[in-house]
């Protein structure tokens, strides 16, 4: 028996046959009584029309007429037996692994797409740019659309789309399934799924093939019907093979696509608004989830590991390993790569011929000192020990002013300059100034007296330190405790940083976007070169923070929350990924100036004509401002614009955002209330993620029309048969009441296949000697 079982078991792998079959045989064989179970059945069909094939294309195989026996004796597939059963409708088994857990199959594969676009922006960075950029200063259309959508969506509108298209194929997906489910417990519907077929076929036992069958030459021939063989019919109607609502099927909110749509727009346009608050409240990596995946901060002590057995005055590589260029450029720069030595080689050799100040104001940072001592300690061998660390402290209660003292003392290869404040009155700095932070009330300024602290950092360092000595100054934010990336700086000092203020690419999650957006930090610094191709833009924007009164706290807000302002900022990031590209104002987080023309302009801090505007502008704009020197020789290579450095990033840390964090957010926020402004930012993001539903959702259905369609072609049906595939089973929602649906294992498969061959066999059948009576009536699939 069991060499008949494994020539069955070829037979049906010849015919695509279902592997659960097979199992039908071995029980079959075990006594008469089992047969019986199956007298109903469409597997005993399935075996009937493979008996039917072997009579007609091998008579006298031993193999196969044994088979052929097996087939007839034990399974009993006589036309008596046969005659009265009917196909069993299809009822969906929703016990099958694949259709429960399907909702979870689909979510974690659109999570996956989720979290792959978000880091898209991160993929490209240290490449060379991708787009050609206009001489004066237009951006691209991809550019303007990428931030477009980014602006007015507040999160990446590639993770949105795959949030959409996730919602939406849920919503279609338990749609049909309630369809199909209705469909099946209808018991009109079940009837009109069985089709019956007039045709019948005899087929011939060749003589003396078992005697238990009986004697004689042919003499066993049985007539069997072929009511059972299911009919796939063409659709009279248009819309016939679409599903159908009976009356168990019970309509649904989350059937309709508008409303999933507008659904995904609120939670979308709620993230933003609630979670991007908890993000402020609470600092974590976890409000960030899909950025773990592809956003990197190094770690300090790893940073200060890297510059082990650096040989700056090489050249080169300088004597670092690959790995330790990209932890010194946030993985950004190559040793590998023969513009990034170069760059690197040339602001080396600008930083060991010249001499760097670093600014520092803080308050209350005792957390960050260590960060910014190994910040130092990795810049220190690229300047030949003329760096110095000039910091100003205030009112801090924490410890900072300690602990800059004991850096003071032990500082080595580099000067740290502690600053008194003697003419104010305390030594060490206790003026009981309050926090700006600290400060409530809509008409109060947000920026505080950080104009009055930085000028006076400014004037301290113009009167104690010579522009012969010291080359450059930067200006940085201690609270931020990352990397400085001394690789990154070298490549901005090496390419326009030498005779221009630069400022970094510090980048920041944008809070509520999930991880999926970031971009440089500091809008509130942020002023780019209006021209003919951005001039409209920043007329809107200019009329969002006209919305606000003027002196509020919202006109300082505003560079923050204006969707045409965070339009802007991607736009650029988007368009510029390796090239320098101008400005009038930046910061974010560090900035870079020749030290030469600052003393020689004498540019001061100030926070605008309404005390909201942030202090950088100002100084920015007065350094850059040409009638501020006379034209000669020295003043020759003074910079008349800005830079920001694509190559010269700097990740924040999610835990430590920019800005005011924890209660100090949350009391801010409570103070300020909602204007106008809030309306319609949160207007625009829903509007704009409603549309990106709406757009997902029209390209599914246009693809499943498209996939209606071609599944009706006859080359498709042709492909099918061949391919053994069901038609009902790539039917979207099956095919409702109309007609029979099987599934991908199901029986009809190799009845299909064998149909279709009937009309070249037919010949070689009756060459054979094999009588075949078919009724006219007949139809081939």
């Amino acid at each position: 028996m069991n060499k008949e079982i494994l020539a069955l078991q070829d037979l049906v792998g010849i015919f695509r046959g279902p592997a659960h079959f097979f199992k039908v045989a071995e029980t079959s064989n075990l006594s008469p009584s089992h047969s019986s179970k199956y007298s109903s059945s469409l597997s005993r069909i399935y075996f009937h029309a493979l008996a039917q094939r072997i009579s007609r294309r091998s008579p006298n195989h031993p193999t196969k007429l044994s088979l052929l026996v097996f087939l007839i004796k034990h399974l009993k597939l006589m036309p008596s037996q046969m005659s009265n059963s009917a196909i069993p409708p299809y009822t969906p088994n929703l016990n099958l692994n694949f259709d429960a857990l399907f909702p979870l199959y689909l979510c974690i594969t659109f999570f996956g797409l989720f979290c792959m676009f978000a880091g898209l922006r991160c993929m490209i960075d240290g490449s060379d740019d991708l787009i050609a950029h206009s001489p004066d200063g237009s951006l691209s259309t991809f550019s303007w659309v990428w931030g477009f959508l980014s602006g007015f969506c507040r999160v990446n509108p590639a993770s949105a789309c795959m949030l959409s298209t996730c919602l939406i194929s849920l919503s279609l997906w338990s749609k049909h399934r309630a369809m199909s489910m209705s469909s099946g417990a209808s018991s009109r519907d079940l009837k009109a799924m069985v089709h019956k077929s007039k045709s019948t076929t005899s087929i011939e036992i060749p003589t003396g093939i078992d005697s238990s069958m009986g004697s004689g030459k042919a003499q066993n021939r049985s007539s069997a019907s072929s009511s059972n063989l299911p009919q796939i019919a063409e659709p009279k109607h248009k819309n016939e093979w679409m599903p159908q609502k009976s009356r168990a099927f019970r309509d649904q909110w989350y059937y309709s696509l508008p409303k999933v749509c507008f659904l995904n727009a609120l939670v979308v346009t709620s993230i933003v608004l609630l979670y991007g608050m908890l993000c402020s409240i609470f600092p974590a990596w976890h409000w960030h989830f899909s950025a773990i995946f592809f956003y990197n901060v190094p770690k300090m002590n790893n940073v200060v590991k890297a510059t082990e057995g650096i040989c700056p005055s090489y050249g080169g590589d300088m004597c670092l390993s690959n790995d330790a260029w990209l932890i010194l450029s946030n993985g950004l720069l190559s040793k590998y790569k023969r513009d990034d030595v170069e760059a690197v080689a040339n602001g080396v050799n600008v930083a060991q011929n010249g001499g760097l100040i670093i600014n520092i104001m803080a308050r209350d940072t005792i957390d960050a000192v260590p960060a910014l001592i190994k910040n130092i300690d990795s810049l220190s061998p690229f300047f030949k020990g003329k760096l110095a660390v000039v910091l100003y402290e205030n009112d801090s209660i924490d410890g900072t002013r300690e602990a800059f003292k004991a850096w003071q003392a032990t500082a080595t290869g580099y000067k740290v300059d502690l600053m008194t404040c003697e003419d104010q009155g305390d030594v060490d700095c206790k003026l009981k100034q309050v926090h700006r932070y600290d400060q409530q009330g809509e008409f109060l300024s947000a920026v505080g007296r950080m104009a009055d602290y930085r000028n006076l950092v400014q004037a301290y360092i113009t009167k104690n330190y010579n522009p012969k000595e010291y080359s450059h100054m930067m200006v940085t934010d201690i609270d931020l405790a990352i990397s400085l990336a001394p690789l990154g700086l070298m490549h901005a000092l090496g390419t326009i940083g030498e005779h221009a203020p630069v400022a970094a690419r510090g980048l920041m999650m944008i809070p509520g976007a999930m991880g999926t957006l970031y971009s440089p930090y500091d809008y509130s610094a942020f002023r780019p070169v209006v021209n003919d191709d951005n001039r409209y833009l920043r007329s809107w924007h200019d009329w969002f923070c006209e919305l606000a009164p003027a002196g509020s706290r919202w006109r300082n807000n505003c560079d923050v929350m204006s969707p045409f302002n965070m339009l802007h900022v991607l736009a650029m990031d988007t368009e510029y990924v390796s090239a320098p590209y101008p400005v009038v104002s930046a910061f974010h987080g560090a900035t870079l100036y020749p030290f030469k023309q600052i003393v020689e302009t004498s540019p001061l801090y100030d926070d605008g004509d309404d005390g909201q505007r942030c202090e950088h502008i100002g100084f920015n704009m007065a350094l850059t401002d040409e009638t501020r020197w006379e034209k000669n020789a020295d003043t020759a290579n003074y910079a008349t614009q800005m830079y920001i450095s694509p190559k010269w990033t700097l990740h924040l840390d999610p835990t430590r955002p920019g800005g005011p964090t924890g209660w100090r957010f949350f009391s801010l926020v409570m103070t300020q209330g909602v204007n106008s402004q809030c309306l319609v930012m949160f207007s625009i993001v829903c509007f704009w993620n409603f549309v990106i539903s709406a757009g997902a959702a029209l390209t599914i259905l246009g693809m499943l029309r498209l996939w209606e369609k071609c599944i009706r072609t006859s080359l498709f049906k042709k492909w099918a048969v061949v391919a053994g595939v069901n038609v009902a089973d790539v039917i979207p929602g099956g095919l409702g009441g109309t007609v029979r649906k099987n599934t991908a294992d199901d029986e009809g498969i190799l009845l299909l296949a064998l149909a279709a061959s009937n009309d070249c066999d037919s010949d070689d059948d009756e060459e054979m000697g094999i009588p075949l009576r078919r009724d006219a009536g007949a139809k081939n699939l």
